[in-house]
């Protein structure tokens, strides 16, 4: 039976939206295979570049020293880090990093975790111990500390600031009572003056704060100036800044009060019962300071 036009113009219709179809599907299909193909290669890619970075061998804590021999070189993949992650390299800069916060091990080392150190190393710089300064009780090598000098009146200076302290160890365990620091001369002076002035004022008190984060916190601005019969004590007598650390020790360490003829009535701005009650309670104070920190070091196996 012959299709008459109409019905062959619909059939042509039919047959041409059928090719369109197919040719518009196949294009589609051709370009997500040909996308899908980019991608995969692509994140080939990534996946076989790699990039150097430094890695922590050790935990760090705030306001420590990244030195070289704490981390090790790595080449890790690209994707395991962001493409705007500032990679830290040693050998880019002299300046001794300080971390900001805690670090574990294993962190890879970025720009934006450390500080470049505030101590600058001077031809006077010199490691200092002391034995007569009260030690917070559970302070450890590595900390950073203020040492503050409290006088019998209530008067409270910072002698020396942001110093990081390393602990003496005596047959592998840490000194209850000494400390080493690094000291410039200026800040020796300061430190051999406070001693003096602690010594000659039986009340006052020789002590250390740590800091909270020493990576991001800066340090204070030191605020002792020795006061005039300090420095007529230590013209008169050479030898008095080693009579003041021996004094100090006994009175720290050991508790016992010691009188010298040096200290001069009028140095005294009390009474002399309101004296003996300012440095009893100093001593009760030294007293609990150091036996909390030798219960500490107990608590570490220290003891």
């Amino acid at each position: 039976m012959a299709m008459n036009p109409m019905q062959r113009k619909a059939n042509n219709y039919l047959l041409i939206g059928i090719f369109g179809t197919l040719l518009v599907t196949g294009a589609i299909i051709a370009f997500l295979f040909i996308q899908l193909n980019n991608l995969q290669q692509e994140k080939k890619k990534q996946e076989t570049a790699v990039k150097k970075v430094y890695v922590l061998n050790t935990n760090i804590k705030s306001g420590e020293e990244i030195s070289t021999e704490k981390v090790v070189q790595k080449e890790i993949s690209s994707t395991v880090v962001s493409a705007d992650t500032s990679i830290t390299f040693f050998d880019e800069s002299e300046k001794a990093r300080i971390a900001k916060i805690d670090l574990l091990a294993g962190t890879i080392i970025t720009d934006e975790m450390f500080t470049s150190t505030d101590q600058v190393t001077t031809n006077d710089l010199r490691n200092q111990e002391y034995n007569m300064v009260v030690l917070p009780s559970t302070m450890e090598s590595g900390d950073y500390v203020d040492i503050r000098l409290r006088l019998s009146n209530g008067v409270d200076f910072v002698v020396a600031s942001k110093k990081q302290v390393d602990i003496p160890q005596i047959e592998g365990i840490d000194s209850a009572t000494t400390m080493k620091v690094k000291m410039n001369e200026a800040e020796t002076q300061a430190m051999a003056n406070a001693i003096v002035e602690a010594y000659i004022d039986e009340g006052s008190i020789l002590y250390a704060t740590t800091y909270v984060e020493p990576g991001l916190q800066t340090s204070t601005i030191p605020t002792y100036v020795p006061s005039a019969e300090v420095q007529a004590a230590m013209n008169a007598n050479p030898n008095i800044e080693q009579n003041a650390k021996t004094a100090l020790i006994t009175r720290y360490n050991s508790n016992v009060n010691i009188r010298q003829n040096l200290i001069e009535s009028d140095l005294y701005q009390y009474l002399q019962d309101k004296v003996d009650n300012i440095e009893s309670k100093v001593q009760e104070e030294i007293t609990r300071a150091k036996e909390a920190r030798a219960s500490y070091l107990e608590s570490l196996g220290g003891y």
